[in-house]
């Protein structure tokens, strides 16, 4: 499976204009557990809605992993609403980015935005835990919303089930891969 994600990511770089040099792919899904049957990132991923995203990234040289979990939340939503965060990876860093021309006040310490925050400049890197709170405001219009990004490694954990056959209980063990989060 390996060696056909990377013969796509060839073909692609080849023919579409994805460097193919990039330090590591992004896999993410928004259920379950992303693998490398999960959609892979070509694009920003637009956070439109309260959703989470579930990614998974490999690094290109040495195959390892790490995982994380990204949460949107939309606090105020305007009606009509066509500005909204996204998410982007450029084969190193996993950032969040705004539109341009609008304005964004935003804090990384959990207080709510005012007009006397920090106004957004530049993409804001997801490389730890982080709760970023943000306030866009165009013309008469403010839309805010929060972005959490865990960190996480996969494990595997063991559950164990009852299954009622033919009048007899049997209880059977299931080892089920789920995301922690990591302390960082």
């Amino acid at each position: 499976m390996k060696k056909l994600v990377a013969i796509l990511s060839i073909f692609l770089a080849l023919f579409i204009g994805i460097n193919a040099s990039a330090a590591a792919t992004m896999f993410y899904t928004t259920k379950g557990i992303p693998t490398e049957n999960s959609t892979q990132y070509t694009e920003p991923i637009i956070l439109n809605k309260s959703m989470q995203i579930k990614y998974m990234i490999v690094d290109n040289a040495t195959n390892k992993t790490k995982y994380g979990i990204i949460k949107h939340e939309i606090t105020k939503k305007a009606k009509n609403q066509t500005i909204f965060p996204a998410i982007s990876f450029d084969g190193d860093n996993i950032t969040l980015t705004f539109p341009a021309n609008v304005t964004v006040y935003y804090t990384l310490n959990g207080k709510n935005p005012t007009n006397k925050s920090a106004i957004y400049t530049a993409p804001i890197i997801l490389n730890k835990n982080m709760i970023i709170k943000y306030m866009i405001v165009s013309g008469n219009a403010t839309y805010k919303g929060v972005v959490k990004h865990t960190p996480c490694k996969l494990v595997k954990k063991t559950k164990f089930k009852k299954i009622k056959k033919n009048k007899r209980i049997k209880i059977v063990k299931e080892v089920i891969p789920e995301l922690e989060p990591t302390s960082s």
